[in-house]
């Protein structure tokens, strides 16, 4: 009997969730027909796609997982086919999925996205945020039909398009006399406690800024989590080295500041991330569009944190 394409939503939805009864409440049916099309897949391919954990939900097995990857592209080229279709009649309608690297994603996604809505009301933006490596992941899971990153962390394999540049800065305590300086130097900074973010693809990056100073950072806490960051800052335990701005940053209207760093290396380029040689959607290419024009705007230079200009 030939699989149907409800089956494989079924399954990949179980998979991605991790849960039979997450998969049920997203795509609203019930556990027992989630639970019959997992059987009827693994009846059809002859081996199991999950592992049944007490207390912990599914786990896919190593082929269960290669099998999901597989599922999960072609469902979103279905998805994209139906697209396709609705879009003969004139009116562009469809799914873009887009998953942000959470750190920037407060800055330029609500305007970016508020605008899309009134231009294309027909088309359904679906947010998946993450970390660096969460975020291509789903870019070659095929859950995502662009991520927005930076370029440093992305494989030969993937095309990124720049938006904008993202110098360092120091996040400092104003409880800091150096929170009130309108620049710094890293050699400012050794002396005291840093607090280092470290995520996959990124965990020396920033520690490595001050060693190829011949600098040597005094680490005293290392966080994925960037609010964390801020808290700790913010409590004056320590600064820290980041590139995007903080969220809802207000200059003096926090417990922190952002400071320009004035020797700590070349910017790093933001933009997004496609899959070439894939087919795009009527959807996705208004979406890139909609894009571009936004970066002409400067909506992305909201981004960054930059020294004032001098004339």
């Amino acid at each position: 009997m030939a699989l149907t394409i409800k089956q494989l939503r079924y399954v990949e939805s179980a998979g991605r969730l991790g849960s039979i009864a997450a998969a049920s409440g997203e795509l609203h049916i019930s556990q027992s027909s989630v639970t019959a099309a997992i059987d009827a897949v693994e009846a059809h391919l002859g081996f199991d796609l999950f592992s049944r954990v007490p207390a912990r939900g599914i786990q896919p097995t190593p082929a269960g997982r290669d099998a999901l990857r597989l599922m999960a592209g072609h469902l979103g080229a279905f998805r994209d086919f139906e697209a396709e279709l609705s879009a003969l009649g004139g009116t562009t309608t469809g799914e873009v999925r887009v998953a942000c690297f959470a750190t920037a994603a407060a800055s330029f996604l609500p305007p970016l996205l508020t605008r899309f809505a009134v231009a294309y009301p027909g088309v359904k933006v679906t947010l998946r945020e993450g970390n660096m490596e969460t975020v291509l992941d789903t870019l070659e899971d095929g859950q995502s039909d662009l991520a927005f990153t930076y370029a440093d962390v992305v494989p030969d394999h993937l095309l990124h398009t720049p938006l904008s540049t993202t110098p360092l800065y120091a996040l400092v305590s104003t409880q800091d006399p150096l929170s009130g300086r309108p620049e710094l130097a890293l050699e400012d900074l050794q002396d005291r406690p840093m607090i280092l973010l470290e995520l996959p693809r990124n965990r020396r990056y920033y520690s490595d800024i001050f060693r190829r100073k011949g600098l040597a950072p005094r680490i005293a806490h290392v966080t994925g989590s960037t609010e964390m960051i801020r808290t700790l800052v913010e409590s004056g335990i320590g600064y820290s080295i980041l590139n995007a701005r903080p969220p809802n940053y207000v200059e003096g209207g926090r417990g922190y500041r952002a400071v320009p760093l004035v020797d700590a290396g070349e910017a790093r380029v933001f933009g997004y991330v496609t899959r070439p040689g894939i087919g795009q959607p009527g959807a996705l290419r208004s979406f890139l569009a909609h894009v571009a024009m936004a970066k002409e705007e400067g909506l992305f230079d909201r981004i960054a944190i930059r020294a004032a200009a001098t004339e």
